[in-house]
């Protein structure tokens, strides 16, 4: 089993918080996914908030990037848990004193979205540097489990607590879940990076020097833009399940909380099976089993599309949180093994860009086109559209290795 990064005691205290935290991460979600759905009924709005919570990355993520690497890393961590704390208590205040409407929450999504953008690779840069090389791919295995566990959890105790105790105390809650990784992170020491001084090394001069690396890198390049191309269709869906659960079956709350918490499930069962199989190898070219996951993804929301029960529903949406979670990691280790700790923030930074941003413009383009038509049609044309889009990009890849 690939646990070699337990090792290390800071490692397994940053695990410990996030877990936490992340519970609280996913609590939010749920509400603001349930929010988008009650106030207005639109999947287009739905789509639209997805987009905002998630866009963010395509215009700062790359900043951030550059940022991190060059300041001290748990002082950037701990300034984007503040600033989420402070984001998600503003909208508990907004519900308490019944000023939220649609477009105040579209607000509180983008910013909501641009604190993400910073925390996520802050995220993604902070753990490998609380061990050795030799252990990045169990880092990345472990903290996908983490992810996916909370992922699992989270939303099935957000879609209870709306239940039980109303919206506005769920946000509470979810406010205090950030905390223990706050006291956490004062407490570990990750490495820091020698930064060299270069007067022309500016904040835009870093940015291209981690696209050209990127642009020099066939594997970094091609695995980037796979995970884009899927993450459109997959996540696009993904993050548009309360289209699934209310639109189409009207679940209500426990319902988005069940979806949501079945993806996780798929999610949490991948990271698992790639935490005891095998590791990415530094150099070689993404597998061809990894390429069969990436066309599993559209091919699984095709199905989504004709299935007649929410059961059914549930059991496929499994399926592709496994499947999107399973290429996920694979191409995030992949990447890291691929870098220097120089240029991990700013690279995974884009990475953070294409696969964000390209789901914030699928669950918005999902949205608007399910205004038009219905959302089973949405998932079919999705579906068949990307199943071929993909085997093309396959085929572009395997043509450039012969």
């Amino acid at each position: 089993m690939n646990i070699s990064a337990l090792k290390s005691p800071g490692f397994r205290l940053y695990l410990l918080g996030s877990f936490i935290s992340l519970h609280g991460l996913w609590i939010q979600r749920v509400v603001l996914g349930w929010l988008a759905w009650e106030l207005t009924n639109s999947p287009g709005f739905v789509g639209f908030t997805a987009f905002l919570a998630l866009a963010p990355t395509l215009i700062s993520g790359p900043l951030f990037g550059v940022i991190i690497d060059r300041m001290n890393i748990r002082l950037a961590f701990f300034l984007s848990y503040s600033a989420m704390i402070i984001c998600s208590f503003l909208l508990f205040l907004s519900l308490n004193f019944r000023l939220l409407n649609p477009n105040i929450l579209a607000v509180f999504c983008l910013f909501i979205g641009v604190i993400a953008s910073a925390s996520h690779p802050i995220r993604m840069s902070l753990a490998p540097r609380l061990v050795n090389n030799s252990q990045l791919p169990s880092v990345v295995a472990l903290t996908a489990v983490n992810f996916n566990t909370s992922r699992l959890i989270g939303p099935a105790i957000g879609g209870t607590l709306i239940q039980l105790i109303g919206v506005n105390s769920t946000i509470l809650f979810a406010v205090f879940a950030y905390l223990p990784t706050m006291i956490f992170i004062t407490i570990i020491k990750p490495r820091e990076l020698k930064i060299e001084n270069n007067k022309n090394d500016t904040i835009l001069y870093s940015f291209f020097e981690g696209t050209k690396l990127i642009v020099s890198s066939n594997i970094i390049k091609f695995s980037i833009v796979l995970s884009g191309v899927t993450a459109f269709v997959g996540r696009g869906v993904l993050e548009t399940l309360p289209l699934i659960s209310e639109g189409i079956f009207s679940k209500g709350p426990s319902g988005l909380g069940l979806i949501t918490a079945v993806a996780g499930a798929g999610a949490l069962v991948s990271s698992i099976f790639k935490t005891l199989g095998s590791k990415e190898v530094a150099g070689l070219e993404i597998s061809n089993g990894n390429l069969i996951l990436a066309l599993s993804i559209p091919i699984s929301v095709l199905i989504i599309g004709f299935a007649d029960s929410f059961n059914t529903v549930l059991f496929l949406v499994f399926i592709l949180g496994f499947l999107a979670t399973s290429l996920g990691i694979s191409i995030q280790s992949k990447i890291q093994l691929e870098l220097s700790d120089k240029f991990r923030g700013r690279v995974m930074s884009i990475w953070t860009m294409v696969n964000m941003g390209s789901a914030a413009l699928g669950a918005m383009i999902f949205g608007i086109v399910s205004d038009f038509t219905n959302i089973q049609f949405t998932q079919i044309l999705f579906g068949i559209t990307f199943i071929i889009f993909v085997f093309i990009l396959i085929s572009i890849n395997k043509i450039r290795l012969n």
